[in-house]
């Protein structure tokens, strides 16, 4: 996996969390958050100079937690506004890490994110972002641009 590609999906991860979910990152993940069950997946396509898909997890019930926060509510919403909130988040994470990764000339069209728990695919990078009592897991699958896979 490449180290570039997994610094900038967990720059852009660590941001998004802060600025649109309310949350702040731990600097590690314990073990705790290590052990927290997936409770929800996201995902979004996208297309430009090169093809992918990047899966958002969330695991240890962070999901109530980050649509709360989101929409202002103290109440916990709805689960379908739980799993909007989440696949803004992944949406924003995706359109803040492509310019990163591919430059800010290039266009992508990035799809509306779909509920999703598993690829049966190999990631390109791979990182875990610590949440309170759970993690947030987030996978990113590319195509059709070798170049992204080296060093």
């Amino acid at each position: 996996m490449s180290r570039k590609l997994e610094t900038e999906l967990y720059k852009a991860a660590v941001l998004t969390f802060e600025e649109l979910g309310f949350l702040l990152p731990t600097p590690e993940i314990d073990e705790q958050q290590l052990n927290a069950e997936v409770e929800a997946a996201v995902s979004v396509d996208f297309e430009g100079p090169f093809s992918g898909k990047l899966l958002l997890r969330l695991c240890g019930g962070l999901l109530p937690v980050i649509a709360a926060n989101m929409l202002g509510e103290e109440v916990v919403p709805s689960k379908t506004l739980q799993y909007d909130a989440l696949g803004e988040i992944a949406n924003v994470i995706c359109g803040n890490m492509l310019p990163s990764i591919a430059g800010s000339k290039h266009v992508f069209h990035v799809s509306a994110p779909k509920i999703n728990d598993s690829v049966d695919l190999v990631p390109v990078a791979e990182v875990q972002v610590g949440l309170g009592a759970g993690r947030a897991d987030l996978l990113l699958f590319v195509s059709k641009y070798p170049a992204l896979m080296e060093e």
